[in-house]
């Protein structure tokens, strides 16, 4: 189980490995490799690592604050407390993530003694192992890599769906897995394909529970309905939840309060309301919850 979890865009990977090694030193377990081992995905590994990681350590510069990926993984600590970001080039936090106090290590070159390594690795050490460290070693210098090609290389965690730049573009079933691994999480923002994927997904779901309650209980032949229903009730309790978490989520990329989302669970008239949140367009750039999914 890894102490640290490293988030980082790959163009800062030099910069890194030199935090990584002088965690390292400090006898600190860190995850910030990017490789995927074979036969697992994106999601299910990377998510393993922040879940089971004690401190996650985002370095926020020019790259990364551009990132949709190492804000999700910078989103994920600050919901479990275990967030430390650090500016590595001056690049302030994005927007949303700048109440968590950053540590400052842009011009830190790997001295042992320099205040701001020493105030941030005994940070992390301390909520790693829940004590202070003896100071660490000196980490290595420091060497700044060659100028990006004007084509950038996507982030560090770049899932396999993820299109040109940052911005969330996601397939179908993507969308869905998103919904349902944020189960009750209304926070942030959905852009339509999100919401729009979710609800396909759940009326999918009602048709296939209310065909296996007609094959199990048996249909009413005056009213054409099932004579019981079990899976399409437990499909809807089971539903619900990510509904009206990714019905929040959409009710605030148009710059609306989340409580909105309670119109599409209204009987007979959810649905519609559910529609109509389909085809609102989301605010251009970022709001008050949180940057526009749709721009890089």
């Amino acid at each position: 189980m890894p102490d640290v979890f490293i988030s980082y865009a790959r163009e800062d990977q030099s910069r890194a490995e030199q935090i990584a090694r002088g965690l390292l030193s400090m006898n600190l377990d860190v995850f910030w490799d990017n490789e995927i081992p074979p036969g697992q995905t994106w999601a299910d590994y990377i998510e393993s690592k922040l879940s089971l990681c004690k401190a996650v350590v985002v370095l926020w510069s020019a790259q990364s604050t551009k990132s949709q990926w190492v804000r999700e993984e910078a989103r994920m600590g600050r919901d479990k407390s275990k967030l430390i970001p650090v500016m590595i080039d001056g690049s302030q936090a994005p927007f949303g993530f700048g109440e968590v106090q950053a540590a400052d290590l842009s011009t830190w070159n790997g001295e042992a003694n320099h205040p701001g390594w020493l105030r941030f690795s005994q940070a992390v050490h301390i909520l790693a192992k829940g004590a202070a460290a003896p100071p660490p070693a000196a980490a290595p210098a420091y060497v700044a890599p060659p100028p990006a090609p004007q084509q950038q290389a996507p982030a560090f965690s770049a899932s396999p769906n993820a299109g040109a730049g940052s911005a969330e573009q996601l397939s179908p079933v993507g969308y869905i897995q998103k919904c349902l691994r944020l189960y009750f999480n209304g926070t942030g923002r959905a852009r339509r394909a999100e919401y729009g994927w979710f609800i396909v997904f759940m009326f999918v779901a009602g048709i296939v529970a209310g065909l296996l309650d007609i094959t199990m209980f048996g249909m009413d032949p005056y009213t054409g309905m099932a004579n019981s229903y079990v899976f399409t009730g437990l499909v809807a309790l089971v539903l619900i939840a990510p509904a009206v978490a990714a019905a929040s989520r959409r009710a605030h990329d148009f710059g609306q309060s989340g409580w909105l989302a309670v119109l599409t669970v209204i009987p007979y008239l959810g649905f519609l309301a559910a529609l109509v949140f389909i085809f609102i367009p989301g605010q251009p750039g970022a709001n008050a919850h949180g940057p526009n999914p749709k721009t890089p």
